[in-house]
């Protein structure tokens, strides 16, 4: 309770982000958290006077983010989250925000009749829920899909602007950077075997083992996995997985 009374301003602010169940303006005295935009916009007014144009930016965010996880809803219940642009096929996508029972579920469409996609996604709201937890969701969901459709580029911002949404996208090259390089450093002879079978495997970025290479059953038409922590393949095309052994017995029966 007196943390939160006796707070300076900045963390007052800090403290309202987490959406705590109990937010104390006094003794035994808390805001509920449907009144908490007028204590926002109080503070904001002395961040304004005090010229911290930081904290200003800070408090606005705090608002759109309480406003939208306690009592904002758009058409459909549906929140908008930002509108991006797939890479690989040219594609408007729309992603959204629902929040279903003590979930909030991430939703997609890429239609102007606005027919929303499940994305598998979700965030339990709890009293430690932040915007920070939403970023994160959807970087996850960009990185989950990078190899199929690309990063997207922005369009159009909502919850997330677009310096939080390059922000994502730099954190997610970084991370496919860094197990390029520590793939490459871990590489074992049946990356060498599958080089000179002219299969082209390349690593792809999602962890320090995984690459990509020519799936030799559709004759390079789509990419098989291979793993270097136990040196096999698998095409989930095909139907077919394996070791060095099996590609070349493959390969000596005239395939």
């Amino acid at each position: 309770m007196w943390n939160h009374i006796n707070a300076p301003l900045k963390e007052k602010v800090d403290i309202l982000a987490k959406n705590p169940y109990r937010f104390y303006i006094g003794q035994n005295v808390w805001a509920h958290r449907n009144s908490r935009q007028k204590i926002l916009e109080d503070y904001l007014n002395e961040a304004i006077a005090l010229e911290d144009f930081e904290l200003c930016q800070k408090i606005k965010e705090v608002k759109t983010f309480l406003s939208f996880v306690n009592n904002h809803k758009t058409k459909r219940d549906y929140v908008f989250i930002l509108e991006t642009e797939e890479t690989m096929w040219d594609v408007e996508v729309r992603y959204y925000l629902k929040k279903e029972d003590n979930l909030l579920k991430l939703y997609k469409t890429n239609d102007t009749n606005e027919e929303f996609h499940n994305c598998d996604a979700s965030l339990e709201i709890n009293d430690y829920l932040s915007k920070k937890d939403v970023i994160e969701l959807l970087e996850n969901h960009f990185e989950k899909w990078r190899e199929f459709y690309g990063l997207p580029r922005f369009r159009t911002e909502g919850l997330i602007d677009e310096k939080e949404f390059y922000t994502m996208v730099d954190s997610i090259k970084e991370k496919r950077d860094h197990y390029i390089n520590k793939a490459k450093e871990l590489k074992t002879p049946f990356i060498d075997f599958l080089e000179k079978a002219n299969l082209d495997p390349i690593p792809n970025g999602k962890n320090e083992y995984q690459w990509l290479a020519k799936c030799p059953y559709s004759k390079g038409k789509h990419h098989m996995m291979v793993s270097t922590k136990n040196n096999t393949y698998g095409c989930g095309w095909c139907k077919k997985k394996g070791n060095q052994r099996d590609l070349e017995n493959y390969f000596k029966e005239g395939n």
